[in-house]
């Protein structure tokens, strides 16, 4: 289906509910198709709610909005940059 998309258009492609397609699948479509963008924002989104969780979870007396939220912003870079690595290996 998308080599049809592909040949009707020139315009790059973009997969919306990128966070459900296997990084292998993901890593191919980059590869062979027009296909230049992959939305993963659900991927990220469930790596931000499990390091929220387990902040919380670590002292659930704790109540410093900034300092839970700052040990969440690792878990997500760590998430974004496996995508991206993944698109390469």
């Amino acid at each position: 289906r998308i080599r049809a998309i592909e040949a009707v258009t020139n315009v790059p492609l973009v997969i919306h509910g990128g966070s459900g397609v296997p990084a292998d699948h993901r890593r191919r479509l980059a590869r062979e198709t027009a296909i230049c963008k992959f939305n993963i924002g659900t991927e990220l989104r469930m790596a931000f709610g499990k390091a929220l969780r387990e902040a919380i979870g670590a002292d659930t007396g704790r109540f410093d909005r900034v300092a839970l939220l700052k040990e969440t912003e690792a878990p997500v870079l760590e998430a974004a940059r496996k995508v991206l690595t993944n698109l390469y290996k």
